[in-house]
């Protein structure tokens, strides 16, 4: 885009701009301020166009600062004419001349000139410009309404209890935990060692195929770190309502810098940042990236001792300037044999089996491929095994079982069986088998793994040109 047009857009809209401000503000009449405001936000939608294209960062700066004042005096105009509008309606029973003058009456100050013109007395000029100070003094409290609001969407992504999720609960990704253990608990515990070129990162990217552990390892982060934890997903950011996104993402960043230290994660962020370039999005979504990176960069607020931690399946769809502020770039692979294997013991520690050493290591070679995810699956489907085959008995036997007296499936031959269905035995008194490795191999040929070697090949090309191994 040529710098001339760039000035000419920009240009165009500062004066849509201006243009509305002054017809708000001389305006006499309810339309004549509404035809203002309106001719405002048009030249706001135009100023965004330009920010959006503009390749300095200082003159985006520049753009952005206007917007959020231009914003701010929006939302008072607004907040006015509602007021003035809600007023409006109540009269709408009374004589017409009687109408007319109660309009007048509630002009705001700018609009001395033309009512003195009309004969209006002193009396009246001071009822006028204490409806005015109302006015603004009303917007002002919306503004302070609004901001709560969204605090209160936003307080519901503030982790306030640990979730008690350990580094060790994490099954392998050794690489990981040491990445995010130098990046995140080291420069909040140790915060004097993290000065000059040792600078702690500010943004730090998770991404892998899906269930491969990376929610998990954030749970393990919120759990070991010292400060305040932010976990949100782009449904708390995005909002139907036009504007209302990029005022939730500035506050919810406002909120992490009044906390410090702070991490904020935000899932599946591939959502709410994909590329620019693309050209998938609209309007509505690259005003959300620009806000998005206008707070990562910290412009105009001190964003030290705030970290931003996203999680993403799809890496290659983020926009490359958001990439760029994610300055570490952590690849979660799909487990290795060790990670398997610990993963399988970890799930089956609290679950009653009779798996021996060799038979859990069978077991994690056979799931070579497979996500934590696709593991937990084939794991819950393993335990259902014993159930299944309970159900499906014909006879029962009333035995001794390591959990007292109960009745236990049973072969027809067996002399002490009797012939009766599980649904005939009264609860507590039946008796289920202990996962065995045959479950395992009843449900391998059912539960297959989720992510193809097509898919891994994009992580690693990524990952080759963009990140580094986890």
């Amino acid at each position: 885009m040529s710098e001339v047009f760039l000035n000419k857009l920009r240009d165009q809209a500062i004066q849509l701009i201006a243009q509305g401000k002054s017809e708000y503000l001389s305006g006499a009449t309810l339309e004549a301020k509404q035809g203002g405001y309106d001719k405002m936000k048009l030249g706001c939608q135009e100023l965004v166009k330009y920010a959006r294209q503009e390749t300095s960062q200082q003159l985006c700066k520049i753009a952005s600062d206007k917007l959020n004042e231009f914003t701010t005096e929006m939302q008072n105009m607004k907040a006015y004419l509602d007021n003035y509008r809600a007023n409006l309606q109540g009269q709408t029973q009374l004589p017409p001349q009687q109408q007319q003058q109660q309009q007048q009456q509630q002009l705001p100050q700018n609009a001395q000139g033309q009512q003195q013109a009309k004969g209006s007395n002193g009396q009246s000029e001071l009822n006028k410009s204490t409806n005015s100070k109302d006015g603004q003094e009303q917007g002002k409290q919306k503004l302070i309404e609004g901001q709560q609001a969204l605090r209160n969407n936003l307080s519901t992504a503030i982790v306030t209890e640990k979730p008690n999720v350990k580094w060790e609960d994490v099954a392998g990704l050794e690489n990981a935990k040491n990445s995010l253990k130098e990046a995140i608990i080291m420069p909040m515990r140790f915060p004097e060692l993290f000065q000059g070129a040792r600078k702690p990162w500010m943004g730090i990217l998770l991404y892998g195929p899906p269930g491969t552990g990376k929610t998990f390892l954030a749970k393990a982060c919120a759990t070991e770190c010292e400060g305040t934890f932010f976990s949100v997903s782009s449904a708390d950011l995005i909002s139907k309502f036009v504007g209302e996104s990029e005022r939730l993402i500035k506050e919810l960043f406002n909120m992490a810098r009044e906390s410090k230290p702070t991490i904020i994660f935000i899932d599946e962020v591939d959502s709410m940042t994909s590329n620019r370039e693309s050209g998938s999005g609209n309007e509505a979504s690259s005003r959300v990236k620009t806000q998005f990176l206008v707070e990562m960069q910290g412009v105009g607020n001190n964003n030290d001792s705030v970290l931003v931690l996203g999680a993403t399946n799809l890496p290659w769809a983020l926009d490359p300037a958001i990439r760029r502020r994610f300055e570490k770039r952590i690849y979660i692979p799909l487990p290795d044999y060790q990670g398997r294997l610990q993963l399988l013991k970890n799930k089956m520690n609290n679950t009653p089996n009779n798996l021996t050493s060799s038979e859990f290591e069978d077991i994690a070679k056979m799931l070579d491929g497979y996500s934590g995810s696709d593991m937990n699956t084939l794991i819950r489907d393993a335990s259902f095994e014993p159930l299944r085959k309970t159900e499906r008995a014909t006879h029962f036997k009333y035995t001794q079982t390591p959990e007292g007296m109960k009745f236990m499936a049973c072969s027809p031959s067996d002399p002490q069986g009797k012939q009766m269905r599980m649904y005939d035995i009264k609860g507590g008194q039946l008796y289920l088998p202990q996962i065995e490795y045959d479950d395992f191999l009843s449900v391998l040929p059912k539960c297959r793994p989720s992510v193809s070697q097509g898919d891994l090949k994009k992580y690693e090309d990524w990952t080759a040109e963009f990140g580094q191994e986890g």
